[in-house]
């Protein structure tokens, strides 16, 4: 190991240069400071012995030449023994690993404590390859980061492709959308379609869970969900229950790992007869809101989709008049609505949210309820995502 030894104007103790060699150091002596200084930035000096030149000190050339040694010692972290007549007065930052003694000091004690630089130079240096390591370790961790947000991010907006852009107004029945993913993608999916002239068909879908696996999941979903079977002599539209059916079977079959489910509830409106035919498997009932405001859940069983291949569902009818709406959402809702405090008095929560609204159109509960949501706590770091499409007939 190598240690240098700054001998100008002010002696170091005598000898102290022998004692060293004698302990196997490598001395280089330099005779100011800023010899010393470019043997410091140039060569592997593990300590140093330097005299202290107070500041401020008139006449003394060397000045400059001490503090931008000082600088290059912090700077390459050379353990240095800072020999000082005041040690009181000598002015060294506390991270630095400069040590002051008083200028009595001994070559004993000098000896002393380069014999304790010397002992943990080498657990230092390990030490300072492992925190260089770290720093490499941790460029390559953010650039990862980096990448695997560019990578969610064009997923995101992908997704979003997959879901209808316009759904505006369809044979006197209007629809609006709500949805808010946790992160840039989802496991939810929505959709609206028209069958033919006089049928719509529309679903809201959940796949258990969030982010990456669950939105591969719902592109699954986007092309399972088969409204109408073409034949040579025309089409078929499918009923509410087979079109799970169909879903149900063909989650089933990919034998999904790790028991990932789906719920879904999916609707064919008449838009002639108003006639709304529904089926949902382990999803939340939708809300039938009339023209005087009054909610009521629509009802009909049917257990979660892709645990169970030969799975049924009920199909539920309902004769809509013109006023009322229809309300699909996802579990989400329950869960962003509820105090943290009160999840168990969730569905009293979000209740009120809707009946507070229920006299607005469409479009207006959609916008209130996406201001409502980011009204309440914790909006910032939602724990589900958030799905919601509101139907409703249009008076003549």
């Amino acid at each position: 190991m190598r240690a240098l030894i700054v001998d100008p104007e002010t002696a170091l103790p005598q000898g102290v240069e022998s004692c060293l060699e004698q302990d196997g150091w490598d001395v280089s002596r330099a005779a100011d400071y800023r010899h010393a200084m470019e043997i410091a930035q140039t060569g592997d000096i593990t300590a140093a012995i330097i005299p202290h030149l107070p500041d401020g000190v008139a006449g003394r050339s060397g000045e400059l030449d001490y503090r931008d040694l000082m600088r290059v010692i912090d700077t390459r972290h050379i353990a240095t023994v800072l020999i000082s007549p005041d040690p009181a007065h000598a002015q060294v930052r506390d991270e630095s690993l400069v040590d002051v003694a008083g200028a009595d000091v001994t070559n004993e004690e000098i000896r002393g404590r380069l014999a304790t630089i010397r002992r943990y130079h080498r657990v230092v240096k390990n030490m300072e390859g492992e925190v260089e390591n770290l720093q490499r370790l941790s460029k390559r961790i953010n650039q990862h980061f980096k990448e695997v947000d560019q990578e969610m991010r064009l997923a995101g907006r992908l997704q979003r492709d997959f879901l209808p852009r316009d759904l505006g107004t369809v044979n006197a029945v209007r629809f609006a959308p709500l949805y808010r993913p946790v992160t840039w993608v989802s496991g939810d999916i929505y959709d609206v379609f028209r069958i033919d002239e006089t049928h719509v068909g529309f679903y809201v879908a959940d796949a258990v869970g969030h982010g990456m696996a669950a939105s591969l999941l719902t592109m699954f979903i986007k092309h399972a969900v088969i409204p109408k079977e073409i034949t040579s002599s025309g089409y078929r539209i499918i009923e509410p229950d087979e079109v799970l059916e169909r879903l149900n079977t063909a989650l089933a079959q990919q034998a999904l790992p790790n028991c990932q489910f789906v719920t879904t509830c999916y609707c064919l409106l008449n838009t002639e007869t108003l006639e709304l035919r529904f089926a949902r498997g382990g999803h939340p009932y939708p809300l039938l809101i009339t023209a005087d405001g009054c909610i009521t859940e629509l009802k009909a069983h049917g257990g979660l989709m892709g645990l169970f291949p030969e799975a049924t569902f009920e199909v539920g009818k309902v004769q809509m008049q013109p006023g009322e709406k229809l309300i699909l959402y996802t579990d989400g809702v329950e869960v962003s609505f509820a105090p943290r405090e009160d999840e168990a008095h969730a569905w009293e929560h979000y209740r009120s949210v809707f009946e507070r609204l229920a006299h607005e159109p469409v479009d207006e509960i959609v916008r209130r309820l996406e201001a409502e949501l980011d009204s309440e706590t914790g909006s910032l770091n939602p724990t589900d995502d958030v799905t919601i499409v509101a139907m409703q007939i249009l008076s003549q």
